[in-house]
């Protein structure tokens, strides 16, 4: 039996095209649950979305079947899996117990029973797919800058997906002064996102005017409890850390990037990153802070912004070519339905 997907084709697996023809997950084709690892849960997607590494890694990186984030109903569990049952609505990452990408861009795919969590009825399936990654990443980033209640936090790239998953946790972990840089034309998208009316509580700074960012530079000095840099490394070149360093707090502040040049990443593993710099890879087993990011979320009322596209030829063509030109403010979803 075969299922819907977007997946790689080509020698190296750059080209991604839209199949009906992929073989269904291993554990579909037998009606025992023996076939199920004892971890995995097969999951019926309803939603998947896509982010921007998942059009510039090759084949043999990265998983057939396009990548990670799933919503979707539980079809089947493994004979260890405690906490879900079938009918359960669940999101997450689609990575299973043998830590390899199943893909979420399928009409089913395998999900470790620690890379998800149940999703909440308030919470569709279409938004609760645009969460884990951006959200994982952005909760791991401003923990790791010790964001807590009444911290100063700057967020460059505030009106990407990662952006705005940072304002939003920020404030909702109870930064009290959030400073956003993006562009000028994206300022009115970023207060609409965040639920931030107040313009003392959310200042935005556009990277685009020479003259308002000096100033902000010369004015802010030591005033930042965390920097979340979003853009640095991202893909026209641009590097923040040399200019905005010096805007952190002196001896607490923590400067967190989440893209980095091969350098960065070469000293991060060999454990000889600078002092208050951290370059974050989303850690994996991630159910915990999937949940925590829904509770911050309900508190604060805020969701993601979508662009929805059909699951089939011309919707998975055109939500990629959406992604490569960046022309894309908040995440890229498809629904399965």
């Amino acid at each position: 039996a075969n299922m819907r997907a977007a997946i790689r084709t080509g020698l190296l697996g750059w080209t991604i095209s839209f199949t009906k023809d992929q073989p269904l997950p291993a554990s579909q084709t037998q009606d025992s649950v023996t076939a199920l690892n004892p971890t995995d849960i097969l999951i019926k997607v309803k939603s998947a979305a896509v982010n921007p590494v998942d059009y510039k890694l090759p084949r043999l990186i990265a998983s057939k079947v396009i990548r990670f984030d799933v919503s979707g109903v539980v079809e089947k569990v493994g004979a260890d899996v405690k906490d879900f049952q079938v009918g359960d609505d669940v999101f997450g990452r689609a990575i299973n117990s043998k830590g390899t990408i199943s893909g979420s861009l399928a009409d089913y795919t395998l999900a470790n029973m620690e890379e998800v969590a149940k999703k909440p009825e308030w919470l569709p399936f279409d938004h609760a797919a645009a969460l884990p990654t951006a959200y994982l990443t952005g909760i791991q980033s401003l923990r790791a800058g010790n964001v807590k209640e009444g911290s100063s936090v700057l967020v460059i790239g505030a009106s990407g997906g990662c952006g705005i998953a940072g304002v939003q946790l920020a404030k909702a972990m109870g930064a009290s002064r959030i400073v956003g840089i993006c562009s000028g034309k994206n300022f009115e998208f970023v207060r609409e996102m965040s639920r931030i009316e107040k313009v003392e509580n959310l200042e935005l700074v556009n990277y685009t005017d020479e003259e308002a960012m000096n100033n902000f530079k010369e004015k802010n000095v030591g005033k930042f409890d965390c920097i979340y840099d979003t853009a640095t490394g991202s893909r026209k070149g641009e590097d923040y850390v040399p200019t905005m360093t010096k805007l952190l707090e002196e001896k607490t502040g923590e400067y967190v990037q989440i893209n980095g040049s091969p350098s960065n990443w070469k000293r991060h593993f060999m454990g000889k990153t600078p002092p208050q710099r951290t370059l974050i890879l989303t850690e994996s087993k991630g159910k915990a802070d999937l949940e925590e990011i829904v509770s911050l979320l309900e508190s604060s009322s805020v969701k993601s912004h979508l662009d929805m596209n059909f699951f089939d030829e011309k919707g998975v063509n055109e939500g990629f070519e959406q992604l490569k030109g960046r022309r894309t403010k908040g995440k890229i979803v498809f629904n399965m339905d």
